[in-house]
């Protein structure tokens, strides 16, 4: 029987945006796969780029844009197409605007998946099964990391995956444009999920890293967020699972009794809390004020002396005063977050915010969002120094090499990071034996710089 013949489509998918757009862009591949088309990780190689854009906020629209300009710069004899949050929400704009692309999709997980398949003349997978099939051939993730070895040696998978649980969001937030692109909140069915999971842990995924708008509300099929962790935990490959994106007005008592009694389930919370003055959380259309986030993160941390909390605020947000800057100034420094990160405010046509003043200057913003972030970045250094001398367990991501190319290192992450938005453990030298991407060690840290953190000694 002769060789079988190459693709004659191959694809490389550049993703912009947050895990769930990973979570689409890796389903999109492994359908591409299953469709026959190779999907590679160098777009010299390939025939075709697809770019899965993000469309949320003004940053992310322009950091989209100017990949696509790039990509047809750069590769004008190539095919691009072009799908995500930025298509679905501009389709008319980005068409008149950049007639070099040759083909525009909407949503991945909606019919855009469908058309890219058509529109790169592929036939879509016979059931959503098959195209929930692992496919070991193509990329785990785009960050994946060469062998320390170096040469022409295979790509390092990386330990972790996206799995999303949830699209689309309920929440009245003033700001937000996702309820416009996305829609209403819909939990995607048990059945799917464990599939999905399944497809990932054939492929290498040793932690889980469940997503959507809002996880803790998903519920399907007589379960909530609490049983399907519990069926996805009973799964011998899975070393790790972790929640992004709680909702602080969703997280309860019982979840976190829960996260402190699931020993699979990383002790991390990630709340997106977004300003502590109770005013401007209303305009805002968010519930709560900083003492109720204390009150949640004192609970959760008498449970879990070790939880790592992470969060997100806007500064500038129309008719913020000096007086509600300073209290989310308070509040911060109070919180003691483990990873946190500050925005400025966008303006985003078809949301509520938009209309309202007084707009806060573009410079005053920008000044707040310093001051702002410096405080977040010296509070979690200092929690992060009180880890100096402990013994922690670290997935291991990749190996590296030390300049002089005699060392090999390895980089990971605690339970307490979460991959890509968090800092790495840096591990200098001790391990194991055979230690490999995938597997958990357990070191002594050593120094804390920043968000990330330096450890060594004999690892276990």
């Amino acid at each position: 029987m002769g060789a079988r013949p190459a693709p004659s489509v191959s694809v490389y998918v550049h993703t912009l945006g947050c895990p769930k757009n990973e979570a689409d862009s890796r389903t999109v591949c492994r359908c591409l796969a299953a469709a026959g088309a190779a999907v590679v990780v160098d777009p010299d190689e390939a025939t075709h780029i697809v770019i899965n854009t993000c469309g949320f906020i003004q940053d992310a629209k322009e950091e989209s844009i100017g990949a696509i300009l790039d990509a047809c710069a750069r590769y004008p004899e190539k095919t691009v197409l072009v799908t995500g949050c930025l298509v679905e929400r501009y389709p008319e704009e980005l068409q008149r605007g950049i007639p070099e692309v040759a083909g525009w999709f909407g949503l991945l997980e909606g019919p855009g998946g469908a058309d890219l398949l058509s529109g790169l003349g592929l036939r879509p997978p016979a059931s959503r099964r098959d195209a929930l099939a692992p496919q070991r051939q193509i990329p785990a993730h785009r960050r994946e990391t060469p062998a320390p070895q170096g040469g022409p040696a295979p790509l390092y998978r990386a330990p972790y995956a996206y799995l999303k649980i949830s699209d689309g969001c309920d929440e009245p937030c003033t700001f937000c444009a996702i309820p416009n692109i996305k829609g209403a909140y819909r939990s995607l069915g048990r059945d799917e999920i464990l599939r999905e999971a399944d497809a990932l842990l054939a492929e290498g995924a040793k932690e889980l890293v469940l997503v959507g708008q809002d996880t803790a509300v998903w519920r399907s099929d007589g379960l909530d967020l609490t049983g399907l962790i519990d069926l996805l935990a009973a799964d011998e490959r899975v070393r790790r699972i972790r929640v992004m994106y709680l909702q602080p007005e969703h997280v309860t008592g019982a979840f976190l009794e829960y996260m402190a009694g699931q020993p699979r389930l990383c002790r991390y919370l990630d709340v997106p809390f977004q300003h502590s003055d109770p005013e401007v959380l209303r305009r805002m259309g968010r519930w709560g004020d900083g003492q109720v986030y204390l009150d949640l993160l004192e609970r959760a941390r008498r449970l879990m002396p070790d939880v790592a909390v992470r969060s997100t605020f806007i500064v500038g947000f129309p008719g913020e005063s000096d007086r509600q800057f300073e209290h989310l100034l308070r509040f911060v420094d109070g919180a003691g977050f483990d990873y946190a990160g500050g925005f400025v405010y966008s303006p985003e046509e078809g949301t509520k915010a938009a209309a309202l003043r007084p707009r806060v200057g573009r410079a005053v913003a920008l000044r707040r969002l310093n001051r702002l972030n410096s405080l977040l970045m010296e509070r979690a250094e200092s929690r992060h120094q009180q880890m100096v001398g402990s013994r922690v367990e670290v997935m291991i991501d990749s190996f590296e090499e030390e300049d002089e190319g005699e060392t090999v290192i390895a980089v990971g992450r605690t339970a307490g990071q979460a991959p890509e938005v968090d800092g790495m453990t840096y591990i200098e030298g001790g391990l194991p034996g055979g230690a490999a991407v995938g597997d958990i060690v357990t070191v002594t840290v050593n120094a804390a710089l920043g968000y990330d953190l330096v450890a060594g000694g004999d690892a276990s």
